[in-house]
């Protein structure tokens, strides 16, 4: 039983881990979202899976940090080529970001999920314009927690349903579907994103 216990907490201990790093290195420079992991886990573990994204949202605002802090240094030309080289990201998205900064503040956020423009872009743009950290900070609670529960609820719901209605059906042909949805997604995605920004 103390076995049991002590591998189920190593277990937490490492989605929690692989989340918060995960949410830092998307707000940073890496471009998949924690949201993989986190729904990830909801696929295997549906009641972990909520808490997973309060790591993941750890993580990002540490990465936001971060971010921050290198685009209040930097020249705004510098952190500029540095993230155009990341996938999906364009000249066209970052100066978009840069205005609604300018215009509406670190509440702009809450707009990138639904138009497909990462974190990373709003906490330089923040960094560059001075805004106060603590204020990216508590727009970043609901601007990345909303997108992260839903995606991560959705498909423990999703697997759910399809446990129920197909008992039958093998846990690694439910993983093979969840990996092939998600490399589908980011294979339009990114040619999308880059297209349409």
């Amino acid at each position: 039983m103390r076995a049991r216990r002590t591998s189920v907490f190593r277990n937490a201990l490492r989605d929690h881990g692989i989340a918060g790093a995960w949410g830092f290195a998307e707000a940073t420079f890496f471009f998949v979202v924690p949201d993989v992991w986190t729904s990830w886990v909801g696929l295997r573990r549906p009641k972990r899976a909520l808490s997973t994204t309060i790591s993941a949202l750890g993580g990002a605002m540490a990465g936001g940090t971060v971010t921050y802090w290198w685009g209040h240094k930097v020249t705004a030309e510098a952190s500029r080529s540095a993230l155009v080289t990341v996938p999906a990201i364009t000249n066209a998205m970052i100066s978009k970001v840069e205005q609604d900064i300018a215009e509406s503040g670190a509440a702009s956020l809450m707009k990138g999920p639904t138009r497909g423009i990462p974190y990373k872009l709003y906490a330089r743009a923040a960094g560059l314009q001075r805004t106060p950290l603590v204020t990216l900070l508590a727009w970043s609670v609901p601007g990345r927690m909303v997108r992260f529960m839903m995606v991560t609820l959705a498909v423990s719901g999703i697997a759910a349903v399809v446990r129920r209605r197909y008992p039958d059906i093998s846990e690694r042909r439910i993983s093979t579907v969840f990996w092939i949805c998600w490399g589908v997604f980011y294979a339009v995605f990114i040619p999308l994103t880059s297209r349409r920004h």
